[in-house]
């Protein structure tokens, strides 16, 4: 109780004097949020997070309609034409002409049958009004290639059949809407949607995985600063005994040896001193590496190693881990994605339905003529794609859609079995670290009165120097041993959190 005592005095002391002097004092809650708003992984998972919400976002407005505007300038070099070469064309009455076929109608032009009787049905007015007659044979006119001639003609010049202009004007407005695409719309929103939670899972795994080190780097900081005091109230110690060392040998009683041996220990302790302090140096850097602070800052540790044991909550840890690790929510979201996988390759069998809208602009107006001038017209339509044959592409993508998927349920069975055994591991490391306590707080007790006992017999002249110095070694040893199981203690408390899921 003296020991506990004094160090709270000394802890007390410490935090005053250091505040005092500017030094930065941080309690472990402090520690932990510092190293949430700093940690460069910690702030790439929430970026993470951010970006998969942004495409969770993306993916839902694909089941809306979407609206384009499109433009289009074309400058061509030629105009078509429709003609090869000038065309003289015949002129013929209405009269002659079939109404059932729109060519020359036979039935009253010819003069005879086929089987060369008369025609009863044979016009002469409309004869002679359509064919150029020779008098002398009363037959039409027969030119070098053996067609009849026709009375009337009408010329049709070769640049009179072009069209086209040089500059050509396109614009529209289009508007799409998918009606059924096999729920291919629908997995790639839900895929985004788990690609979202499974970002937050890992950020949160990230989370857990930071506050885990910065509590092991802040414990270690304060089990570094007990080892420190420990030495320096060991080399108090040998400074006692020196100083009646130093009276025993100006009265006689000791030789100068004893005085010499007490002087090699205050030396080894003076070293192990200031291995401490560096240790304690080192310690503070990790601490403030991991917070986010420069590495030369001056902190202190607001907290000590408690000396008393909290108590072990009753619970199934494994069922607990099971349900509240980040990991396995991860790993669930995969699952989720993978399913979404082989819902989204099946669907590539199904057909593809969609409605479009459109209001075009063009420039020649094709409605007038093709004039230069805007013409625009409206349309709607609804597009149908069915796939029939593609050499088994979708078969084969379907087969590597499952077989991910299955992947990922082997790798949850994994992860559960691996975080039990972790969760049990847990569970014995901390029973073992509260048994070294109970043990290392036993040793340290009988330590203190070994020493007494010792110190007590030497002042008497029952025991020898190195006895004592022997006792006071066995004191530093017992009491590091339990500066070191407690840390180890703590460090396990933290971690069964951690393993258990109940580290936020």
């Amino acid at each position: 109780m003296n020991r506990l005592k004094r160090s709270l005095f000394f802890t007390a002391w410490l935090s005053v004097s250091t505040i005092a002097m500017g030094q930065q004092v941080l309690t472990l809650d402090q520690c932990r949020q510092l190293a949430l708003e700093h940690n460069q992984k910690v702030l790439i998972a929430a970026e993470h997070v951010e970006a998969a919400g942004a495409l969770k976002r993306s993916a839902q407005t694909q089941f809306l309609p979407s609206i384009s505007a499109n433009g289009l300038y074309t400058r061509t070099n030629k105009k078509f034409n429709l003609l090869e070469k000038d065309l003289m064309l015949p002129v013929i009455p209405w009269t002659a002409i079939d109404p059932a076929t729109g060519g020359l109608n036979s039935s009253i032009l010819s003069p005879t049958l086929p089987d060369g009787s008369p025609n009863p049905n044979f016009n002469p007015s409309v004869f002679g009004s359509t064919f150029a007659i020779n008098p002398s044979t009363g037959q039409p006119y027969i030119d070098s290639e053996g067609n009849p001639v026709f009375q009337r003609y009408t010329w049709l010049p070769k640049e009179k059949a072009e069209f086209g202009q040089k500059n050509v004007y396109v614009a529209g407005i289009n508007l799409t809407q998918p009606i059924f695409t096999g729920g291919k719309i629908r997995e790639t929103y839900r895929i985004a949607k788990y690609g979202e939670k499974l970002a937050q899972a890992q950020s949160e795994a990230e989370r857990t995985e930071v506050l885990y080190k910065t509590e092991e780097s802040y414990w270690r900081v304060a089990a570094v600063a007990e080892k420190v005091k420990l030495v320096e109230a060991y080399i108090t110690l040998i400074d006692k005994l020196n100083a009646d060392l130093e009276n025993y040998y100006a009265e006689g009683i000791i030789i100068k040896n004893d005085l010499l041996k007490v002087k090699v220990k205050r030396n080894e302790a003076e070293l192990n001193l200031l291995k401490a302090k560096n240790g304690l140096t080192l310690s503070k850097m990790a601490l403030c590496q991991q917070i986010g602070l420069p590495l030369n800052t001056d902190l202190t540790i607001a907290d000590s190693l408690p000396a008393l044991m909290e108590p072990i909550q009753q619970m199934n840890y494994t069922d607990t881990a099971l349900a509240r690790r980040p990991e396995i929510d991860a790993l669930n979201q995969t699952i989720n994605i993978a399913k979404s996988g082989v819902n989204l390759m099946k669907s590539r069998y199904m057909p593809n339905i969609g409605l479009t809208a459109n209001y075009m602009f063009f420039n020649p107006n094709p409605y007038n003529g093709m004039t230069e001038n805007f013409g625009g017209d409206w349309s709607v339509g609804v597009a149908v794609n069915i796939p029939i044959f593609h050499w088994n592409d979708r078969g084969h993508t379907l087969k590597a859609a499952r077989s991910e998927q299955r992947v990922a349920e082997l790798k949850m069975e994994e992860a559960r079995e691996l975080i039990s055994l972790q969760v049990q591991q847990a569970i014995f490391r901390l029973n073992e670290s509260i048994k070294k306590v109970e043990m290392a707080q036993t040793n340290l007790k009988q330590a203190e009165e070994n020493l007494k006992v010792t110190r007590d017999a030497f002042e008497s002249g029952r025991q020898k120097t190195s006895d004592v110095l022997e006792a006071q070694a066995m004191w530093q040893n017992a009491y590091s041993e339990l500066i070191d199981a407690r840390m180890e203690y703590r460090l396990n408390v933290v971690n069964l959190k951690r393993v258990t899921g109940n580290l936020k």
